[in-house]
């Protein structure tokens, strides 16, 4: 089997409502555009991913260089796109890699959980919200994913003061008791990349340690990124000071800095993304390493629906990752629409769990009905 294409669009899902992250102060989202890739072979199966990246710099660039290729050859290829790919290539990479092994497990007619080794069959998911909303909102929230068989929340702590950051956390605890677990995130870790956040409050290490120890006795599973990115000697002091484990990893790229993450005892929780971070195949390695230094492991939300999938059979396959996070915020973001790229979204059950496609490969389909725009 030989690689024929690699192509690559940009299509834009369109939102119900504006939604205002909390990690972007003064942004406004009305959509979301993804880049999709197909790698097609000479055998008639196409593999597809998604992440970012120029459609243009496939076509001239990095394409030519793959045709003839072995589409098994994964980590070579993920080098080859790098290598090639100039400033920024990693993303690029990542999504190119993620079809690989979509079309693997399609030449293999095996989903990539069972082709990896599967440790479940469903994964536990937890809602992610992106705005900051009032305490009084965030307990009604709470309730409203509950009933749908969410036992798991994440909310942002990202108000002037920690009085109304416990306060949000307090009413979520005091609506829902012992029936969900409770993530928080600081997003400290944003800049440098994230409009808005240059002029925005950014916890130091006292501002965090004092938070995490108002958050102990509320049962808070982790603080995520309460600090920067690169921050690795206060993050070390912070995830050894504090009762509430550290999570974080979404913006750090490459082996390397995972590496220095995890040797320093930065987080108790380790955040990579499969679209940004290192592919499909470096998170195996980060799992692997993270579980070798008993932590936990649980992938960033991947960007899109193919990037959940992605993380979804990448969780069943390691014992230290209980979780799949699925973004959203109603009504201006459901779960569908951030995962509009894939036909059939994602979603728990009524014990909040999320079972894994049974189609081979991601075991997804692209929804047909998104707009194409580049």
């Amino acid at each position: 089997m030989k690689i024929t294409a690699v192509e690559a669009d940009v299509w834009r899902t369109p939102f119900p409502g504006e939604v205002r992250p909390a990690w972007s102060p003064g942004t406004v989202w009305p959509d979301k555009a993804s880049t999709v890739y197909r790698v097609v072979t000479d055998e008639g199966i196409t593999g597809i991913g998604a992440g970012q990246g120029s459609p243009q710099l496939i076509r001239d660039r990095i394409s030519p260089k793959l045709i003839g290729s072995d589409p098994f050859a994964v980590e070579k290829i993920f080098r080859t796109v790098v290598n090639w790919g100039g400033p920024g290539a990693v993303p690029v990479a990542c999504g190119i890699e993620m079809a690989l092994w979509d079309l693997i497990g399609k030449a293999a007619n095996l989903p990539l959980y069972r082709l990896w080794g599967v440790d479940s069959d469903r994964v536990r998911a937890y809602a992610s919200l992106v705005e900051l909303r009032s305490p009084e909102q965030r307990a009604e929230d709470a309730l409203f994913f509950l009933e749908r068989g969410y036992r798991a929340i994440k909310l942002r702590l990202h108000a002037p003061t920690m009085k109304e950051d416990i306060a949000q956390v307090e009413a979520v605890r005091a609506a829902v008791g012992d029936r969900m677990e409770i993530m928080v995130d600081a997003n400290m870790a944003q800049e440098p990349g994230t409009p808005g956040s240059e002029s925005d409050l950014v916890w130091g290490y006292d501002r965090a340690l004092a938070t995490c120890r108002e958050l102990a006795p509320l049962g808070v599973a982790w603080m995520e990124e309460p600090l920067g990115r690169f921050e690795f000697d206060n993050l070390s002091r912070l995830a050894a000071a504090s009762d509430v484990p550290i999570a974080g990893g979404e913006n750090n790229v490459g082996l390397h800095e995972f590496r220095w993450l995890i040797d320093q005892d930065c987080y108790d929780v380790v955040q990579p993304d499969a679209a940004v971070s290192a592919g499909l195949s470096g998170l195996r390695k980060i799992a692997a390493y993270a579980e070798l230094h008993h932590k936990a492991f649980a992938p960033h939300h991947g960007g899109s629906g193919l990037g959940v999938a992605a993380h979804l059979h990448l969780s069943a396959t390691c014992a230290n990752s209980a979780y799949v996070e699925l973004l959203q915020e109603p009504p201006g973001l459901p779960v569908e629409v951030f995962q509009g790229l894939i036909a059939e979204p994602l979603v728990p059950d009524a014990n909040g769990d999320v079972h894994l496609p049974t189609g081979p490969g991601l075991g997804v389909e692209l929804n047909p009905a998104l707009e194409r725009v580049g």
